[in-house]
């Protein structure tokens, strides 16, 4: 049984085996590869790549001081690239959740907390992998998100 003030909506969704390519940094904070993709020139450059910006977020975990492994990327089906690196993801299950709202309210951060506190301890299922944040729209002006949580899974 899972306890919340709120049903969490979710999808369970097959994926076969894909790559994605982009930058891969370890920041002392949460967002910090964001942060150097937008001002590094390498969002422009994946666009001239790709066709199109960055909209992946890879969370591969925290280490012990805080700081997090994180990869900014696009789904990429080419070769190596020159300044990027590629991540290869296995055929697997995953859970889509969506967190979408007011980026002022921490709508994603609010959507990850109850995904981690309140609906993997109480489900079947726990993380395999690095999970996914896909970003169907961020638009800080209008302060208005949309973004699909993706999280590889395994039953326990």
């Amino acid at each position: 049984m899972i306890k919340g003030v709120e049903k969490m909506d979710y999808t369970i969704a097959e994926k076969g085996s894909f790559q994605v390519l982009g930058i891969r940094r370890i920041t002392p904070y949460g967002g910090g590869t964001w942060a150097i993709a937008k001002s590094d020139g390498s969002n422009e450059k994946i666009k001239e790549i790709s066709g199109k910006f960055f909209d992946l977020g890879l969370c591969f975990g925290f280490q012990e001081d805080g700081s997090d492994d994180y990869m900014c990327a696009v789904e990429w089906d080419g070769g190596e690239v020159e300044g990027f690196e590629t991540f290869t993801f296995p055929s697997a299950l995953w859970l889509v959740f969506e967190a979408k709202g007011a980026i002022s309210d921490n709508v994603l951060g609010s959507v990850w907390n109850r995904i981690n506190r309140e609906f993997l301890p109480n489900s079947r299922y726990q993380k395999c992998m690095a999970t996914i944040e896909k970003y169907v729209y961020w638009n800080d002006v209008e302060d208005v998100c949309d973004v699909e949580i993706w999280i590889p899974v395994e039953k326990r």
